[in-house]
């Protein structure tokens, strides 16, 4: 398979790279569009050179430019991408977004858009394009939580969305000993029990339509947090490592600057031009520092690979990664909030407590940002938009035949199918023969075209309700949802049901509606009807306590939950296994128990389960089985005596 990697600059994106080596470790054949100059005087470009990888010029439209040089663009893109002979075209970043969709619309160019962050979804006009334009990718990869969750509020079916973020170099990026530490800050010129801040952030000048007035990294709100930190007795060194992003930046740059030397505090302020190398700044740093509006994970994730502790705002992905364990999370442009945190970030330093949250955030790092793991597992996710996108569509090509009499054959019929003859004595072809042919060829059978065939067939001697109940029992092998339908549930789309039974619809299936995306359980049982009512029927014989349940979208049921009469289950929600819902839940709430409880939200339920997360989701069974064993050798190897009598 052939992949091109597109991105819309060569200064900065070096993440694309652990991409590109694993598409060609896995016998892919890569290249790389870059705009001119960029693809030959970049340091992208320069270090995929090095490395053997083909770089060449990217003719997609430049950002400013007229409309006719936008179409000029995007024909001239088509043109490349058709030349190289591309399968797949993996862009990265919005206005390369934009131009790949255009370019490759009506080819057979497999389209898969990776969200390094989220800034352009806080535009309420381009947040609102993308309610139509995100559906032109075949496949999205959300690098946070946060952004997935973006793009399932306007719609975008979960199938069409993997969660894998760029990830960091665990081996480069690894916790400082004290001899590193003692060694960055004399490299520094930094006192060795001072307390030092360092916050690793390019100066983006503000945009007109998005935090105007702000820059996106908020070094403003972190400079009036310092100010407030030193006003109260703070002592210690912040260290603003990053130059202004293009000219632009600079001149932001200058601008924050120039005011924060009226601030207090700002004698403690170092000013330092990006560097090829942080790691002796996040080496020497008690704490890390993300005063961003808007993130995906940002130095957060690098920090907390070195066992750097962060203060951050509670920005897009950031969540996921600071918590009370890892660090401070505090409210978006809260000054004071964050000069709190500094103040006991630098009275803490060096504890017990702050060694603990310094692990704690190398650990999350392990979890979610190991880039060798997740680089393939991109790969991964880009075979599988590419297998799906080529695979022939069942049912397109499907037309009816007419049905010849007297035995002979029809004109229109291929030779290889000679027509039926309509002999009665010439058995027709039995049940499982008919719904072996819905599987090979279509979605969902012709009700009433099996009916009829059912009816011909040697079940005919059955009654008819035998027929229908053996039809059934088929579905529910092997199609839970169709199943489900044909006995009147009314559900959206792409549903996913594991280990449905005659009985897990109840009694009056036709009071049940699902949404969109919703996933069934083993056990699981929707109760609409209220069999205890029936002891009352000797004084009250035409008792009955009935009630429709209802489902939203993007609705998980664990396994063995039990959904009482006249439940309304709103979106986004968990329900965790056994339990018992006798009433409403709200939407992106997660529930437990029996009776069943708000036990909290998705968002921190997601965290965890990000957290706890073993990076597998898109890999073969073998190779899970490989990496499981691998990973849970120790455990599985424990004498089970000892972990009774440990446990003792």
């Amino acid at each position: 398979m052939k992949i091109a990697t597109l991105v819309k600059t060569g200064d900065g994106p070096l993440w694309i790279i652990p991409h590109v080596l694993a598409a060609r470790e896995s016998g892919d054949q890569v290249v790389v569009l870059l705009p001119a100059p960029d693809h030959t005087d970049s340091r992208v470009a320069r270090e995929l050179t090095a490395l053997g990888i083909e770089v060449v010029e990217s003719p997609a439209p430049r950002r400013r430019a007229s409309p006719a040089a936008q179409i000029v663009g995007i024909v001239r893109l088509r043109a490349r991408l058709r030349e190289l002979g591309v399968d797949v075209v993996h862009y990265h970043l919005y206005a390369s977004a934009l131009a790949v969709r255009l370019a490759t619309l009506g080819t057979r160019i497999t389209r898969v858009y990776m969200v390094a962050g989220p800034l352009y979804l806080d535009n309420t006009p381009i947040r609102w394009a993308e309610r139509v334009l995100c559906r032109l990718d075949h496949l999205l990869i959300a690098s946070s939580a946060d952004i997935r969750g973006r793009y399932a509020a306007l719609g975008l079916p979960a199938h069409r969305m993997r969660t894998l973020s760029y990830g960091v170099d665990l081996e480069r990026f690894s916790p400082a000993d004290d001899e590193r530490r003692r060694a960055a800050r004399a490299q520094l010129d930094l006192g060795e029990d001072e307390f030092v801040a360092v916050c690793v952030a390019y100066f983006y000048p503000p945009k007109r339509l998005v935090h105007p007035g702000q820059g996106v990294k908020g070094h403003e709100v972190l400079l009036a947090a310092w100010a407030r930190f030193a006003e109260r007795g703070g002592r210690g060194t912040l260290i603003l490592l990053g130059g202004g992003y293009g000219e632009a930046g600079e001149r932001y740059r200058e601008q924050v600057r120039a005011w924060a030397a009226r601030l207090p505090g700002n004698e403690w302020v170092r000013w330092v031009d990006s560097v090829t190398d942080v790691r002796p700044f996040y080496a020497a740093a008690d704490v890390n520092v993300v005063s961003s509006w808007s993130e995906s994970y940002g130095a957060g994730a690098e920090a907390s690979a070195c066992g750097v502790p962060s203060v951050a705002t509670a920005a897009g992905g950031l969540p996921e990664l600071v918590d009370e364990e890892t660090g401070w999370l505090v409210g978006l442009g809260d000054a004071v909030a964050m000069a709190d945190a500094l103040q006991e970030a630098a009275a803490g330093r060096r504890t017990p407590v702050a060694r603990r949250r310094g692990e704690a955030a190398r650990v999350r790092a392990e979890k979610l940002l190991d880039r060798r793991a997740l680089s393939h597992d991109v790969v991964a996710a880009l075979h599988h938009a590419a297998r799906v996108r080529q695979a022939p569509r069942r049912g397109l090509h499907r037309a009816p035949s007419p049905r010849p009499s007297s035995g002979q054959s029809s004109p229109s019929s291929p030779p290889s199918q000679p027509s039926r003859p309509s002999h009665p004595s010439r058995p027709f072809p039995s049940l499982s023969a008919l719904l072996a042919a819905r599987r090979a060829g279509r979605d969902r059978p012709d009700r009433g075209a099996l009916a009829g065939q059912v009816r011909r067939s040697s079940l005919a001697a059955l009654p008819g309700r035998a027929a229908r109940a053996a039809v059934r029992t088929y579905l529910l092998r092997t199609d839970p949802v169709g199943y489900a339908r044909s006995i009147g549930v009314r559900l959206g789309a792409d549903c996913r049901f594991i280990g449905v039974t005659a009985a897990t619809f109840g009694t009056e299936p036709y009071l049940i509606r699902l949404g969109e995306r919703v996933a069934i359980a083993d056990g699981v049982r929707f109760i609409t009807h209220d069999g205890a009512a029936t002891r009352l029927r000797r004084e009250h014989p035409d008792i009955d306590v009935v009630a429709p349940i209802r489902v939203g979208n993007d609705t998980a049921i664990g396994m063995n939950a039990i959904i009482m009469p006249g439940v309304t289950i709103g979106s986004d929600v968990v329900i965790a296994a056994g339990s018992v819902v006798m009433r409403d839940v709200p939407a992106r709430s997660l529930v437990a128990g029996a009776p069943a409880r708000v036990v909290t939200d998705v968002e921190q339920w997601e965290r965890r389960m990000l957290a706890r997360s073993v990076g597998t989701g898109a890999m073969s069974p073998q190779r899970k089985r490989e990496v499981f064993l691998d990973r849970f050798a120790a455990e599985l190897a424990a004498d089970p005596s000892d972990i009774v009598s440990t446990a003792n």
